[in-house]
Order: C-alpha cells, then sequence, then structure tokens
C-alpha cells in the first residue's frame, strides 16, 4: 500500500548495478517507508548486492519469474521499482523529483523526447 495523503515521487536511478539489476538503462524508483510496504501475493526471494561506496544493498525478487520489486540500504526506507505498481498507484507517483547518478546516464535516454522518435501505443509488430 502507498501512502495516501502524498503519493511517492520517481528518483531514476543510471547506476551501473540498478541497471544490471533491472536489466535496463536505468532504474524508476519510488522511496517509501519499510513499514508501508506489504508485499499481496506470496513472498519475495532475497540477495545482497554491493552499492558503489561499498555498503550492502538488499535486493528483492519474484522467487517464479526473476522480476525486481526492491533495493534498501537502510532499516527505515526501501526503493520500490515503479514497473511494479499495479496502474492505479503508477499512475498517482507521475512526477519525477531526481534522477541519480546522473552521469552514468546513457547517452541515448536525453533522447527520448525527440520529436522524431517514434511514438507507438502497442506493440512494434
Amino acid at each position: 500500500m502507498l501512502p495516501t495523503e502524498s503519493f511517492p515521487k520517481v528518483i531514476i536511478c543510471h547506476c551501473t548495478n540498478c541497471k544490471r539489476y533491472t536489466g535496463s538503462s536505468f532504474s524508476a524508483n519510488i522511496i517509501v517507508p519499510k513499514s508501508s510496504l506489504e508485499y499481496t501475493k506470496g513472498s519475495p526471494k532475497m540477495y545482497l548486492d554491493r552499492g558503489d561506496r561499498g555498503g550492502q544493498v538488499m535486493r528483492e525478487f519474484c522467487p517464479d519469474c526473476g522480476t525486481p520489486f526492491t533495493s534498501s540500504s537502510d532499516d527505515q526506507e526501501v526503493a520500490v521499482k515503479s514497473g511494479t505498481l499495479d496502474e492505479e498507484h503508477r499512475l498517482n507517483c507521475a512526477e519525477l523529483a531526481a534522477e541519480i547518478y546522473y552521469h552514468r546516464k546513457d547517452k541515448w535516454v536525453d533522447d527520448m523526447g525527440n520529436e522524431d522518435v517514434q511514438r507507438i501505443n502497442g506493440s512494434m509488430g
């Protein structure tokens, strides 16, 4: 469940570990108190990773399909991968607050808003 008094803003992470963890060029996250996070079905698996500064990062993922759920380096807050939220909650978390590890951003990410980019509703096929 997400806090409803004020929906979390999105934080984009461009660090190498998040790119590898998500299999993408960045990770879109919302930061919430750990106490507000509740899994509605099943229990995630977890592994410990190392952050850029050497600290531990706990990463949770679906044991059935491997979908990454969260990353956390402290006991108070957790970064929830925004793509794992149901549509209603994801739409409420529509404001970008920050991009971190910006210096590691893939160059093409700047061009996502380019007017020459094809925008397709649905698949490529």
